[in-house]
């Protein structure tokens, strides 16, 4: 892939999570659920600062990893599961 490409995918995921973490911010409860036990309860919860920060990190710090790194597949893999952890946080509390 050329450098273009690779910036261009990294500026696109970074993008989306800001939105996500924005868009966390304005309509999720001030505690989230991030865990749900077997039990279908409410298992751990956090902050929803912290646990909106948690995939918002793996998601761009990855995404630049894959830009610096010269396209490592292993890379843009990990930030595209960060913004599944987002999907799966906005599932559970909403």
């Amino acid at each position: 892939m050329t450098k273009q490409t690779r910036f261009f995918i990294s500026t696109a995921i970074s993008v989306l999570a800001a939105g996500l973490l924005i868009l966390g911010l304005i309509i999720l409860p001030d505690t989230i659920v991030m865990q749900i036990p077997a039990s279908g309860t409410a298992g751990t919860t956090m902050s929803k600062y912290l646990g909106l920060m948690i995939p918002f990190a793996i998601s761009v710090v990855f995404a630049v990893l894959y830009y610096i790194k010269a396209g490592r597949v292993k890379d843009l893999v990990m930030s595209l599961v960060g913004m599944v952890l987002f999907g799966f946080t906005f599932y559970f509390n909403l």
